[in-house]
């Protein structure tokens, strides 16, 4: 067994969740860059119910910093989604807007062209 091998099967069951929570928060962003928000927002609804399970149980005074540290690095993540979400907003809006101004032209262009 190597050596990575060996520190993962080292890991606690509640230090194998907040590995797991992480991973899955990074995979979220991942889903979030390459802009499947279908897919985005079912992995955060799968990871709001590990969440929901991780935390029924309170943590340790002993695991408290390594549990605060993952959740401000989940909340770090979670910020660059949001604003990755409000940035595609921002240019579907305005993808929206050109449309419509498109349309509008369109319709003038046929109103004053001769029948």
């Amino acid at each position: 067994m190597n050596k990575i091998e060996n520190i993962a099967t080292e890991l606690s069951e509640r230090q194998q969740s907040l590995q797991a929570l992480m991973s899955l928060t990074v995979h979220i962003r991942e889903l979030a860059e390459s802009n499947d928000w279908v897919a985005a927002l079912e992995e955060q609804r799968r990871r709001r119910i590990m969440m929901d399970d991780f935390f029924a149980m309170p943590c340790t005074p002993m695991e408290s910093g390594n549990v605060a540290s993952v959740i401000e690095g989940i909340l770090a993540i979670d910020q660059e989604v949001s604003d990755m979400l409000y940035r595609q907003r921002g240019t579907m809006r305005q993808e929206a807007n050109q449309s419509r101004k498109n349309i509008r032209n369109v319709d003038r262009y046929l109103s004053n062209s001769p029948a």
